[in-house]
């Protein structure tokens, strides 16, 4: 494989879903990877010493935003004949219409993967119209969902490629203090619609009062879903950023997810890899294509709050019976079951060029 050089492209190495998946594959396929970023500030992944790092920064120019983009693209084409790349990955929406016209003008294949759900960017007019038309120049479009893969009727070579989840182990730290409780984890911002979760955590309170409610995460809405939750007489603990959940999955009761919007949830994957069954809102995308109603979890109308409540009280009773069952998700999900995936579909294009 050494005769293979991988250019894989992401805006950063923050904390982010895509962003981890780059890092992931940075440090886990078998060929010369050359990750490519905007920006390295912020960085929360690590990345192993073999893999080549360039960071391009934002240059904006006379232009402004369309001349950092340029920029970009010029800089991505540099980079590609500089390290011989044969096949880039791009990850991100904004970052995969650039990367495939560097791809283009320096005549090499490339994957673009979105992370997002198709409609997430019918808010930015330019760039849903730019996916569109730039697209159907990518070798392979991956998204993480077949209900996402339905949109992309204007595309030839597309194909369902979910993240690879990596769990990270640590010695089990005790959390006994809080148990039996219900955990939840994500950014807290209006979509993930925590309010909803802890309006009804609180109904579900009043029959199982021993609850108490986990929720893992910062965001813009913190601070007033702290002040609200105070008042309510119930067991509530906001547990801020955490970069390792694994001993606060292992110990929870179920695990909880009230989103609205979702490309695939990483957390309700993690939370079955470690034999805890979940409850979420069945939203658009990902929660149905991961939780198996009645086997590994239970799934909720979007936006019923008084169903939530009941699904907790159902859950309180059946969690035994369907813990069973919630491991079984690694054979979907588990990373090295993705990262087989990934060498094949990579391969599959080396394969076209002999």
């Amino acid at each position: 494989m050494q005769d293979k050089n991988i250019a894989i492209i992401v805006s950063s190495l923050s904390m982010g879903g895509a962003e981890r998946v780059a890092s992931f594959l940075a440090n886990n396929l078998p060929f010369n990877i050359t990750l490519i970023v905007w920006s390295d500030k912020n960085r929360f992944y690590t990345i192993n010493e073999n893999v080549k790092l360039c960071v391009i920064g934002h240059k904006r120019g006379i232009l402004g935003g369309l001349g950092a983009n340029f920029s970009k693209i010029l800089a991505l084409v540099r980079i590609f004949k500089e390290q011989k790349i044969n096949l880039v990955i791009s990850l991100i929406h904004q970052t995969n219409i650039l990367s495939i016209i560097a791809s283009k003008i320096a005549k090499i294949k490339i994957i673009a993967t979105e992370h997002s759900i198709y409609e997430s960017l019918e808010q930015q007019k330019a760039w849903f119209f730019l996916r569109k038309i730039i697209y159907p120049y990518a070798n392979c479009v991956t998204m993480l969902t077949s209900k996402d893969l339905q949109n992309y009727s204007f595309l030839q070579n597309v194909c369902v490629m979910p993240n690879p989840i990596e769990l990270e182990k640590e010695e089990l730290k005790d959390y006994s203090a809080y148990k039996p409780y219900i955990l939840s984890a994500g950014r807290m911002i209006e979509s993930k619609h925590f309010d909803e979760l802890i309006e009804a955590f609180v109904k579900f309170n009043k029959k199982h009062k021993e609850y108490s409610l986990l929720l893992a995460g910062d965001g813009a809405l913190k601070e007033g879903l702290e002040e609200n939750a105070k008042n309510l007489g119930v067991k509530i603990v906001f547990l801020g950023k955490q970069k390792n959940l694994y001993s606060f999955y292992k110990q929870a009761e179920f695990f909880a997810l009230s989103s609205h919007k979702e490309g695939l949830s990483n957390v309700l994957i993690e939370s079955l890899m470690c034999g805890i069954p979940v409850v979420s809102y069945d939203c658009p995308y990902g929660p149905g294509e991961i939780i198996e109603h009645g086997v590994n979890g239970l799934l909720v109308k979007l936006g019923d709050v008084e169903g939530l409540s009941e699904a907790f009280c159902q859950m309180a009773v059946q969690k035994d019976i369907l813990k069973q069952q919630a491991p079984n998700i690694k054979e979907r999900f588990g990373k090295e079951v993705v990262l087989e995936k990934w060498e094949k579909l990579i391969l599959s294009f080396f394969d076209k060029q002999q």
